[in-house]
């Protein structure tokens, strides 16, 4: 009853410091909780999805005709195939469809009909099950329900054809914008009907038993000699590039959790601090009396004990309600995960965590009174701990928050920048793409195109990218599929990682995917068959030059320079870069550019990163933009709370000088010049944390998806100047707020124990 008594009292009397450190234990378990739930939400969502579609393990695209029966021969002889079925994808000029009143023709996706799956690959609607679209209906990709603000009703024209929005598909293949491709599912009249207007391309899909090892049987079915002339998707880079696009949310909100986690801790042992040196006397007198040391610890702890325990409640309940919204794009693309419980034990479990680690530090803390005796705490000798620099910690605490929000605010900028298309193997330094591929006429519309740019004044520079499918041989005799793309790769270079640009004859550079899967470094040897189709097959040698970063196609790709081979082996896609002299004429060019011919896509590359970026970008800079918010009235509070610290301990040193005739003015002013010496400098480290070991955290979770040598682009207006007025804002009005604490102190408070409130 006592302790109760007095734990109300101290809450009465310290609401300043007992909001404060509720609001801390609560935002460090809603931080870390919601990233838990996301987390989890997302790889339930995504799992749910992919076994209720029954996803393939390994898919390989093909372009061209095949040889259905051969492939089911190999399928009936391998042990570890459960399934084999061959889908068609009827590939459209995106020139030719609209949905809902809008034209396709600016879509970066490769837009298709196909009709739903008979064995697996399943295209679901909205409620999970699986969907057969009656003649006259098509049902759209879910992600461009929001993209084009599409519902059922709305009209898709296909050519002078249309077709009635039936409802809406997840994908489990290509259900994130990341994935360049979108399915859109008909009837098998409907697909019949269209298919004089496409150009059609196989997914030869296969599902492997339980614990097969994808890359052995992808081995196999290369050295089986089966069609690939196209890209192969496994089951895990889908799954992974599904939760790329909102992980990278997921993974700026679990930083700022441990970065506010750090924040608290520091925060909460000042406040402590704090607090015994102004409960220095109490203290000495419950020591006096009798009074267990370990009693008036357990005291003073059970208070922090409680507040957590409210704040962990708070944080849990709130990352619930945040999770709603910030969840919505993943309910929509994925579905439902099913079973939560297990999600939000987790959240629980991470809560608990979090609080146990800012308790650990509170009881730690609140041992430094054991060190004092009663005497030294009665006569106010004595000291919790020396501490040479009380202003250290506004350093600290502004350099934390300045990380906290340049992290996001560099994702944003790197994202959107049109330089990022380099770690992603596509030319840089282009300002647009043109892209060749539904059609039987490849190369002789990009010679085509290429005269015309040739003569074309505006075009600064221009370079042509031919991409071949070719069984390579590896230095230990087994066999693989490679896309080679042939072209002069120094005019539009991609970010190499190791070596460069293949420059000559015989020298050949490898996505990091490739040179990963196929454990080969720069100066290794590899050959390349050409002429595949003839009964005489030639070997080429090739030297590996350099290693680059790619997400295209896979991740896994290659390139040679343009008289690397000199075969007859189909072009699968030609891509040409263009650089104009005036960049302003980019839209005019571009629409003058699609008139020449259907087959052609042109497009802006910065409008070829929304399209595949655009949703992740949104999503980022809306998090930059709450980050901004939540750093700066993070700050404000932690530097409020600091001032009055000194302030505090100061309290005495102040009245004195008030004493012998400094004023007011003169001490605040005093104060305000050690904050600045500080507040610059962490300004300062914060933005050094932000670029380098920020950049690192975030290139090792983009490296997954094949974007290696990863680094920011910055903003350098955001970064140098917005972002350090927006800290220095906050700064200054809680310094300028905390400061009127000195006000309050009276000239004859030296000559007696200190008072105030805290």
């Amino acid at each position: 009853m006592v302790n109760r008594r007095l734990l109300i009292n101290d809450f009465k009397a310290n609401r300043l410091v007992t909001a404060s450190t509720s609001i801390f234990m609560a935002a460090s378990a809603l931080l870390l909780g919601l990233s838990i739930l996301l987390f989890g939400t997302l790889t339930s969502a995504i799992d749910s999805l992919m076994a209720k579609a029954l996803t393939p393990d390994f898919i390989q695209m093909h372009t061209g005709t095949i040889d259905e029966e051969r492939i089911a021969r190999f399928s009936e002889k391998r042990s570890d195939v459960e399934a084999l079925q061959i889908s068609r994808f009827l590939n459209l000029q995106n020139s030719q469809v609209s949905v809902g009143g809008t034209s396709l023709v600016d879509s970066t996706q490769d837009n298709g009909l196909s009709v739903q799956s008979p064995l697996f690959d399943f295209l679901i609607d909205l409620d999970n099950e699986a969907v057969h679209p009656a003649p006259g209906e098509v049902y759209v990709p879910v992600a461009y329900i929001r993209e084009y603000g599409l519902k059922v009703g709305d009209l898709m024209r296909i050519g002078s054809e249309t077709l009635t929005i039936a409802g809406f598909i997840r994908d489990s293949q290509m259900n994130a914008m990341m994935a360049s491709s979108k399915r859109f599912l008909v009837s098998e009249a409907d697909y019949e009907r269209f298919k004089p207007l496409g150009s059609e391309e196989y997914l030869i899909e296969f599902r492997l038993a339980e614990g097969s090892d994808v890359n052995a049987f992808a081995t196999a079915y290369e050295d089986a000699g089966l069609p690939g002339n196209g890209p192969t998707i496994t089951r895990t880079l889908i799954m992974m590039m599904n939760a790329l696009s909102d992980g990278m949310m997921i993974l700026v909100i679990l930083l700022v959790s441990v970065v506010v986690l750090f924040i608290s801790m520091l925060s909460i042992r000042y406040m402590i601090l704090t607090r015994l040196e102004k409960d220095k006397r109490e203290i000495g007198l419950l020591k006096a009396v009798g009074i267990a040391r370990r009693e008036i610890r357990g005291l003073y702890f059970s208070k922090y004990l409680l507040l957590s325990a409210v704040g962990g409640l708070v944080g849990i309940g709130a990352a619930m309600l945040i999770a709603k919204p910030l969840g919505a794009q993943i309910r929509d693309l994925y579905g439902d995960g099913g079973n939560m419980g297990p999600i939000y034990a987790l959240m629980i479990l991470g809560a608990l965590v979090v609080e146990g680690i800012i308790l650990l530090s509170v009881y730690r803390t609140l041992g430094r009174m054991e060190r004092m005796s009663a005497v030294q705490a009665l006569y106010g000798r004595g000291d919790f701990g020396k501490r040479k620099n009380l202003y250290l910690p506004i350093g600290i605490i502004t350099a934390a928050a300045v990380f906290m929000i340049l992290v996001p605010w560099n994702i944003g900028s790197t994202l959107a920048s049109p330089e990022f298309v380099t770690y992603m193997g596509v030319g840089g330094n282009s300002r647009i793409r043109i892209d060749i591929r539904q059609t039987d006429r490849i190369g002789a519309t990009a010679h085509a195109v290429v005269e015309e740019l040739e003569r074309d004044e505006r075009v600064l520079d221009h370079a042509v990218m031919q991409t071949g499918s070719y069984r390579s041989e590896l230095p230990d005799g087994s066999s693989y599929n490679l896309l080679i793309e042939q072209g002069d790769h120094e005019r539009f270079p991609v970010r190499y990682i190791e070596g460069g640009y293949p420059r000559h004859a015989g020298e050949i550079a490898l996505s990091v995917l490739n040179a990963s899967e196929l454990d080969l470094r720069i100066g290794d040897p590899i050959r390349v068959f050409i002429d595949v189709g003839t009964d005489r097959p030639v070997s080429v040698p090739f030297t590996v030059s350099g290693i680059y970063s790619d997400v295209t196609n896979g991740g896994k790709t290659a390139k040679i320079s343009p008289t690397g081979l000199d075969d007859r082996t189909p072009i699968m896609w030609s891509i040409i870069y263009v650089a104009l002299a005036d960049e302003r004429l980019i839209d005019e060019w571009i629409e003058e550019y699609r008139r020449i011919d259907d087959a052609i896509k042109a497009v802006d590359i910065a409008d070829y990163i929304d399209g595949l970026y655009g949703q992740t970008i949104r999503t980022i800079r809306k998090t930059a933009i709450l980050t901004v918010i939540a750093a700066s009235a993070i700050l404000f509070v932690v530097l409020l709370l600091l001032l009055r610290l000194v302030i505090w301990r100061e309290r005495s040193d102040n009245s004195l000088k008030k004493a012998l005739g400094f004023t007011t003015r003169e001490i605040k002013k005093t104060y305000l010049k050690k904050t600045l010496a500080y507040l610059l400098p962490g300004m300062a480290v914060g933005i050094l944390l932000g670029l380098l070991p920020g950049q690192s955290l975030v290139g090792a979770f983009i490296g997954l998806m094949g974007a290696h040598g990863f680094r920011f682009i910055i903003d350098p207006i955001g970064v140098f100047a917005t972002i350090p007025l927006v800290i220095a804002a906050a700064a200054m009005a809680a310094t300028l707020i905390g400061l009127e604490e000195v006000g309050r102190i009276h000239a004859y408070e030296c000559l007696g124990p200190q008072s105030g409130d805290y």
